[in-house]
């Protein structure tokens, strides 16, 4: 199978997986193991995540005046809020980023991750009732949603399902938990991959493969953005439930073939 071919069914993957609660990392580990795919490299994860960077940055500026007034709040959240939301994860990440990537990065953590924390959304979504917007986001709930979004290192779980988790348990409406992910994507994806750039050195002077991964690029920012817009767009009627079960399925097909 072409290496083409691989680039683009990974890069749309990247696309779909990274802003739906049911974890990008999952899906990029277990398919080329799989279909017994090689690595395609650093500057390819690098590429693709660049692609999501894109898709977040351009859907925020283009629809900040909705962000702003999501829920009718007439507010949104402000950066001393993000950054707060976003240090756990970022020193966790720094300093333990290596034992991550030698140790948790087996089917094993996948799969078990991938049913663990589908069961609490499903429970929120049948008895909890939420009500609170961004408007009442404080700095004791943004610093709790931060730490959840810490356990999303571990491949499986997802960032954006425990910002959800984290989010539908102090009260937050599905649409305002969906934004909070979106908004705390961006200095986690652009952290990550400025990281992975000063990690690959030299590899960025040679460009003869500058269409391959621009094509990767254009697929995974493309894919992102389209599922940002709709995923927004259509929550309150889809529900997250649907994506629960299809982690547990997802973890189950996991423990039954591959453990």
């Amino acid at each position: 199978m072409s290496d083409f071919f691989q680039l683009v069914v990974l890069s749309f993957l990247q696309g779909i997986t990274e802003f739906l609660p049911i974890s990008s990392s999952a899906h990029l580990i277990i398919i080329p193991k799989i279909f017994n795919w090689g690595s395609h490299g650093l500057l390819f994860d690098v590429s693709v995540h660049f692609g999501s960077l894109i898709a977040v940055t351009y859907y925020y500026f283009k629809n900040i005046s909705s962000f702003k007034n999501i829920d009718n709040s007439g507010v949104h959240i402000d950066f001393k809020k993000i950054i707060i939301g976003s240090l756990p994860v970022l020193m966790i990440g720094f300093f333990f980023h290596d034992f991550i990537d030698h140790n948790l990065r087996t089917v094993e953590i996948i799969a078990i991750t991938t049913i663990l924390f589908a069961v609490p959304i499903i429970f929120l979504e049948l008895f909890k009732k939420s009500k609170k917007n961004i408007a009442e986001i404080n700095y004791y709930d943004i610093l709790i949603i931060g730490l959840f979004q810490a356990l999303a290192l571990a491949p499986g779980t997802s960032r954006s399902a425990v910002i959800i988790l984290a989010a539908l348990l102090l009260g937050y409406t599905r649409k305002s938990a969906i934004i909070i992910s979106i908004v705390l994507s961006f200095p986690v994806i652009l952290l990550a991959m400025v990281y992975k750039v000063y990690t690959a050195g030299e590899i960025f002077l040679n460009l003869l493969n500058l269409v391959y991964y621009t094509s990767a690029i254009f697929i995974s920012f493309l894919t992102s953005y389209l599922v940002i817009k709709y995923f927004i767009l259509y929550i309150n009627k889809i529900g997250f439930i649907p994506f629960m079960i299809y982690r547990i399925l997802l973890g189950s097909i996991l423990i039954i073939f591959f453990i």
